[in-house]
């Protein structure tokens, strides 16, 4: 899936992140997306769709879909972002920022922590394709399992950006509203 899979799959990595970030180990309840966004579609460059449903509990299915028009290749960046607020009021302080080549990334973070993961479920790129070519990408049904989220993040508001950007444009950007009891 390349840069559609990350988006979805960069909450796993922001638990895994924001474990450094909760020093007094409080273990969420709940998590709640209150809002899933898509902010930028250029499409020119791409078509994306994304798809999320509560399953059972503690369990996401994401579906998406990603119909690439151009190949991408390590012009390109991911950037993700991730603010948080203890109400949720719009004092947001930026806890992350992330950004990284998107070759370079579908060779580290894809190929380390997504690839084995999505594969049954998508007809996700290896993780050495780059560049990325034009191609009809699908996620189906992915089980995404909150319960580590929730043991790692500290309560709050949380809301998470995407971009797939180069130096003059932004060609897909999501962000996500996110609030954990």
């Amino acid at each position: 899936m390349g840069s559609s899979s990350g988006s979805v799959q960069h909450l796993v990595m922001l638990g895994i992140i924001l474990l450094a970030t909760n020093p007094f180990g409080v273990q969420a309840k709940t998590l709640s997306i209150h809002k899933l966004e898509k902010l930028v579609q250029e499409e020119d460059y791409l078509h994306s769709r994304l798809r999320i449903a509560e399953f059972q509990e503690n369990v996401l299915k994401v579906s998406w879909d990603l119909n690439l028009r151009r190949k991408l290749d390590n012009d390109w960046m991911v950037e993700f972002k991730v603010s948080r607020s203890e109400d949720g009021d719009g004092g947001y302080e930026r806890i992350m920022l992330f950004e990284v080549h998107l070759c370079d990334f579908m060779k580290t973070y894809y190929k380390d922590f997504f690839y084995q993961r999505i594969k049954e479920y998508s007809n996700a790129p290896r993780p050495s394709t780059c560049p990325l070519p034009k191609e009809h990408y699908r996620l189906e049904d992915y089980p995404l399992d909150v319960r580590v989220l929730k043991k790692l993040m500290t309560p709050g508001h949380y809301r998470i950006k995407y971009k797939l950007k180069n130096d003059e444009s932004v060609i897909l950007s999501y962000m996500a509203e996110v609030e954990v009891d």
